[in-house]
């Protein structure tokens, strides 16, 4: 048995506040990748507005719906014409605030929308946090989605999993901002070993797709990747600094390959939720002090 799929992530410099540009490369993006046999697209976070808003009235103007906004609008005519997929990064606009949010797109339109559980830095001055992580059952293969700085954060990967997901899209505009190490000398970010830790433990693809550039004095690092279930590497990482177009072919049969690690060791049933809480534990030498 073979389970297929073409994946791409596209690292590319969205402009903040420039809404037509941003449609536009997304599109282009998206429908360079199709044209390459892409099943399944992931684009950047913010992808349709740019990251480091100057203030409140830019952050609200570059804001759209995720149901019939421009981009998803775009993004779904290309879904239509080429048959694939599309995850890209949305400024969405609610009733109840905005949110930065990854909205996956196919032929039949707006399939799902993730919100941004754990927003960094600024992004707590611009967005609300979302409450869910959907996991979408498409023809290719169930789908999950994270952003970002998610990704430091092992339970939404997790919760994920154990919900069926076979690949995880991530969206996301890994900074340079409060790191020590931006990149080490092979080129990897922090960011591509955390991809590939994840998908180790949880037995899933996983297809990062970064930006570049430098916008309002923030430096984007790019190194976008695609790792296998098995946690190595398939795609990338991309370079620094410029706009790439990464693909892999992966077989998903080989998710649940890679969450057997053993005859009698499976990633996910071997787990001990029961288990895991903590005992305080005094030694001899505390109490005496």
């Amino acid at each position: 048995m073979s389970r297929p799929v073409r994946i791409a992530v596209a690292q590319y410099e969205p402009h903040v506040g420039e809404l037509d540009h941003n449609h536009a490369e997304a599109a282009r993006w998206a429908t360079r990748a199709a044209e390459r046999g892409a099943q399944l697209i992931v684009l950047p976070e913010l992808a349709s507005s740019g990251y480091v808003f100057d203030n409140e009235a830019e952050a609200e103007r570059t804001a759209e719906n995720a149901d019939a906004g421009p981009l998803v609008e775009r993004l779904h005519y290309v879904c239509v014409r080429q048959g694939c997929h599309i995850v890209v990064g949305l400024n969405e606009r609610t009733d109840a605030g905005r949110h930065n949010s990854a909205v996956m797109i196919g032929p039949e339109g707006r399939l799902a929308t993730y919100r941004k559980l754990h927003l960094y830095y600024n992004e707590q001055t611009w967005f609300e946090p979302g409450d869910a992580l959907p996991v979408v059952d498409t023809p290719l293969g169930r789908i999950g989605m994270i952003i970002c700085f998610d990704l430091w954060f092992p339970e939404p990967a997790r919760a994920l999993a154990l919900a069926g997901a076979e690949i995880i899209a991530v969206p996301t505009n890994w900074v340079a901002s409060f790191k020590p190490t931006v990149w080490d000398e092979r080129g990897y970010c922090q960011g591509d070993y955390v991809a590939m830790a994840t998908a180790a433990q949880n037995g899933v693809v996983m297809a990062c797709a970064d930006r570049i550039g430098v916008e309002r004095g923030t430096t984007f690092l790019g190194a976008s990747i695609i790792v296998g279930a098995d946690g190595w590497p398939v795609a990338g990482p991309a370079t620094k600094d410029q706009a790439e177009l990464l693909i892999a072919d992966v077989d998903l049969d080989d998710v649940e390959r890679a969450r057997r690690r053993t005859p009698r060791n499976h990633l996910l049933t071997d787990r001990h939720p029961d288990a895991y809480r903590t005992t305080e534990v005094r030694s001899i030498l505390s109490e005496s002090r």
